[in-house]
């Protein structure tokens, strides 16, 4: 368990159907999981398809500046890969090491170190 004060960032990939309180409801969502794995959300990146991976590569920076340890997504999905073969999960590690938390079913999947 970590201290209930560790911080961490969430990304989520906002889709164009999705309207704004779906949007707000799977922001809550990343908070809760959070919450329940022993993190305090600190800000949550939204990736918007037509920019990617413009969100992504600010988290990137966001946690290595801040030594963030976590990033919670709501699916594995969000952190695959656009455009080359290396996943954003992999990405997220080999730049930060800092790991993914993915809401699966229930309870929360840690994104093992994908090396």
């Amino acid at each position: 368990m970590t201290d209930p004060l560790t911080p961490a960032v969430g990304y989520l990939r906002h889709y164009r159907s999705m309207t704004r309180d779906q949007l707000v409801q799977a922001e809550e969502r990343l908070a809760t999981l959070a919450g329940q794995q022993g993190f305090f959300l600190q800000k949550v990146f939204v990736e918007h398809l037509h920019t990617d991976p413009a969100a992504f590569d600010k988290l990137i920076k966001t946690v290595k500046r801040r030594k963030i340890p976590a990033v919670i997504v709501l699916a594995q999905a969000h952190l695959s890969a656009v455009g080359d073969s290396e996943t954003k999960v992999q990405r997220l590690h080999r730049e930060t090491h800092a790991h993914a938390v993915a809401a699966s079913a229930s309870p929360a999947l840690t994104l093992a170190d994908p090396r």
